[in-house]
C-alpha cells in the first residue's frame, strides 16, 4: 500500500468514526431521525473502504490503476442512488429524497478526497 492509499484509508476511517461519534450524540439527544441519516453517511464511508481494499487485490501495486478502479466504482454504484432520488421525486417521498442526497453528496466528497490525495495536494 502506499502512501497515498493509506492516507485515503485513514481519511474514510476517520470520516466513519465521525459519523459513529454525531450518531451516539445525538442518539443521546433523542435525535433518531438524524442519527440514522448519518447511519446512512457512515455506510456510504465504509462501503468505499471495502472497495479500496478490492482495488488492492485486484491491481495488485499499480497505484493509477487502483485509483481508476476505485473512482470508477465510486461514478458506477452511485448511478442506482441518482435512480432512486429520481423516483422518490417523482412520488414525493421527501425523506426518501434526502437519504439519497445523502448518499450522493458523500461519495462526491469521497471522490473530491480521492483526487486531492493522488494529486498529491493534502
Amino acid at each position: 500500500m502506499n502512501e497515498q492509499q493509506r492516507k485515503f484509508e485513514s481519511y474514510l476511517d476517520e470520516q466513519a468514526a465521525a459519523c459513529k461519534q454525531r450518531i451516539q450524540l445525538l442518539a443521546e439527544d433523542d435525535r433518531t431521525d438524524e442519527g440514522n441519516f448519518e447511519k446512512v453517511r457512515a455506510n456510504i464511508y465504509e462501503i468505499f473502504k471495502t472497495i479500496l481494499s478490492v482495488a488492492e487485490r485486484v491491481c495488485g501495486e499499480e497505484d493509477g490503476a487502483k485509483r481508476d478502479f476505485f473512482l470508477q466504482k465510486a461514478e458506477q454504484i452511485p448511478t442506482s442512488w441518482t435512480a432512486s432520488y429520481e423516483k422518490a421525486k417523482q412520488s414525493g417521498d421527501v425523506e426518501k429524497m434526502h437519504i439519497e442526497s445523502i448518499k450522493l453528496d458523500t461519495i462526491q466528497e469521497i471522490k473530491d478526497m480521492c483526487m486531492r490525495i493522488w494529486e498529491g495536494t493534502t
